[in-house]
C-alpha cells in the first residue's frame, strides 16, 4: 500500500472532501515499460496541493502496476526547505517533486525536461486537455532564462513550445486562483434584496466590479444587536506581512491595469495603477472600515477562520471555504474576483498559481516517475479528485465537474475553472521571495500610516530593482 509520511499537520481546517461517490481509476499507460523500480519515492506538500486526493491515487497505481509508491508530504515552508536541500545535494532519494510555481526558476537546473516523455506516450498524456493558461505557467520553461514568457495559446500544442525554445519541467496537478466566498442566505434574503435596493438602487446581486462588490461590503458590515459593537463585517482581505498579502496586492494591481515588471524586468508597480490599486485596498481597511481591523494581521487561515464562523458575509481567498455548524442557516456561493472597467472592458486580474509534478533530474527511475506523474494528472484521475474537492487542471475534468450532484461544488468548480482561465501568475525569478517580502512590507507601511501610498510603492520599488540586479537580472 502507498505509505504516506505525514510530517506536520495543519492546527485547523474545514472539512472539504464531499460524499457518495466513489470509483477507480481505468487510466493505462499506452506503452507500459518494464520497470526495474520496486518502489517510487514522492516528495509533496500536504493541503496545499490536495495530498489526500493523491494518495488515494497512488494507491490505485500501486494496485494496477504493483509498484510501490511512498509520500512524504510537508507543509509548505518545510517542503520548499527540503526540496532545495535534496536537489542541491544531488540526491536520488525521491523520484518525483510537487514544485509550487515560484521555485521553478532556482530549480529548473536539477530537474528533468519531460518533453520526450511526452512525444513518446501523446495520446495518454493528452496535453492539449490542461487549461493552457494554466499549463504555460506551470510547465513551461526556457532552461537557460527561466524569466522568459513562453507563447499564449489557447490549446496546449507541444510542436509550438519546442519551436519556441521551450521545453516542459512538469505537469500541472492542483491550482490556486483567488475566488471569493460569499453567504448566499445573506443574498437571498428578502428583507436584505429590499433594503440593499432602497440604499443602492439596484438588485442584490452578484458583483462584477470592486465598485459593486465595495457597496455590498459596506451593507454587510452592520452591528447586528445595536450595541455599538460590528457583529459582521462585509467582507476580509489578507492584509498580514506575509505572502497572501502580496497575492491581495498582485491582484489588486492587475485589476487596475497595472503589473508587477515590464519586459526588461524593470519594477513598475509603483505606477499610477499601483498606487490606485493600494488606495483602494487599503480604503476598505481604515476608511470605508468593511473589514475587521485585525485583517492587518489576516492570512489565508485567518480568513478561512473569520469567514467560517459568520464574521463576514464575503471572504477572498485562494480556496472555497467552509461556514461552522454554529452558523444556522448559513449557505455558501462562489463568484470570479470583480474587476475594474477600462474604456469599456472590464479587467480581472485574480492572482493564480500552480503545483507541478516534476522529475528529479538525478532520480535512477526516470521513466517509471513519469509513468507516475502522468497517471497521477491524467483525464480519468482527475476526475476521480472531484470526490476530493482537488483544484483540477484538465478542461475535461471540469466538464466532468458540471454533473456533480452538490450545487456548491458545481457553482465552485465553475468559478475556478473560469478563474483560471483569466488569472495572473507570479514572476518568472529566482529572488521571488525576496521581492514578495519587500512588497509585503510597503502595503503594511501604507496601512499602518508609517508611509502614503506613492512613498511606500516608491520606496519597494527601489528595492526591487536593487535586488533584481543583485540577482542578475
Amino acid at each position: 500500500m502507498v505509505r504516506p509520511r505525514i510530517y506536520m499537520f495543519i492546527l485547523f481546517m474545514f472539512a472539504i472532501g464531499c460524499t457518495g461517490c466513489s470509483r477507480e481509476s481505468s487510466y493505462r499507460s499506452e506503452q507500459p515499460v518494464e520497470s526495474s523500480a520496486t518502489m517510487l519515492k514522492v516528495l509533496y506538500a500536504t493541503v496545499e496541493a490536495g495530498s489526500e486526493a493523491v494518495i488515494n491515487a497512488s494507491e490505485n497505481y500501486e494496485q494496477q502496476t504493483g509498484i510501490d509508491v511512498e509520500i512524504s508530504t510537508f507543509p509548505y515552508n518545510s517542503l520548499q526547505e527540503k526540496v532545495f536541500t535534496e536537489l542541491s545535494r544531488m540526491s536520488s532519494e525521491y523520484d518525483l517533486i510537487a514544485v509550487d510555481t515560484p521555485w521553478m526558476p532556482k530549480i529548473i537546473q536539477y530537474l528533468e525536461p519531460i518533453t520526450p516523455y511526452i512525444q513518446q506516450t501523446a495520446s495518454t498524456t493528452e496535453i492539449d486537455d490542461f487549461i493552457a493558461k494554466l499549463f504555460l505557467d506551470t510547465s513551461v520553461y526556457d532552461k537557460n532564462m527561466p524569466q522568459r514568457a513562453p507563447l499564449a495559446m489557447d490549446t496546449v500544442n507541444l510542436d509550438s513550445i519546442t519551436a519556441a525554445g521551450f521545453d516542459v519541467w512538469s505537469l500541472p496537478i492542483q491550482s490556486n486562483v483567488l475566488t471569493v466566498t460569499y453567504r448566499k442566505d445573506l443574498f437571498e434574503n428578502e428583507a436584505n434584496r429590499v433594503a440593499f435596493k432602497k440604499r443602492f438602487h439596484r438588485e442584490l446581486s452578484i458583483p462584477s466590479t470592486l465598485d459593486e462588490y465595495e457597496d455590498i461590503a459596506k451593507f454587510f458590515t452592520r452591528d447586528n444587536n445595536q450595541d455599538g459593537l460590528i457583529d459582521m463585517y462585509g467582507t476580509t482581505l489578507m492584509a498580514g506581512k506575509h505572502e497572501a498579502n502580496f497575492v491581495d496586492f498582485k491582484s489588486f494591481l492587475h485589476i487596475f491595469g497595472g503589473k508587477l515588471f515590464n519586459e526588461n524586468l524593470d519594477p513598475v508597480f509603483n505606477s499610477e495603477s499601483g498606487v490606485k490599486a493600494l488606495e483602494t485596498y487599503g480604503s476598505w481597511i481604515l476608511k470605508d472600515k468593511v473589514t475587521s481591523p485585525d485583517v492587518l494581521s489576516y492570512t489565508w487561515d485567518e480568513v478561512e477562520i473569520a469567514f467560517g464562523f459568520g464574521q463576514a458575509a464575503m471572504g477572498m481567498n485562494v480556496h472555497d471555504m467552509k461556514l461552522h455548524p454554529k452558523v444556522h442557516g448559513g449557505q455558501v456561493g462562489y463568484f470570479m474576483l470583480p474587476g475594474v472597467e477600462h474604456g469599456g472592458t472590464l479587467v480581472r486580474g485574480p492572482h493564480f498559481g500552480s503545483w507541478g509534478l516534476a522529475i528529479n533530474k538525478y532520480s535512477e527511475h526516470k521513466e517509471e516517475a513519469y509513468q507516475l506523474a502522468n497517471y497521477l494528472t491524467s483525464a480519468d484521475v482527475q476526475r476521480d479528485y472531484l470526490r476530493f474537492r482537488q483544484h483540477v487542471t484538465r478542461k475535461s475534468a471540469y466538464a466532468a465537474a458540471k454533473t456533480v450532484p452538490e450545487e456548491s461544488v458545481r457553482e465552485y468548480y465553475e468559478v475556478l475553472g473560469r478563474s483560471l482561465n483569466i488569472g495572473v501568475g507570479r514572476p518568472r525569478i529566482k529572488n521571488y521571495d525576496q521581492i514578495s517580502e519587500t512588497v509585503q512590507t510597503a502595503v503594511q507601511q501604507y496601512l499602518t500610516g508609517k508611509k502614503n501610498a506613492r512613498t511606500a510603492l516608491d520606496d519597494a520599488a527601489a528595492k526591487v530593482g536593487k535586488l533584481m540586479k543583485e540577482s542578475g537580472y
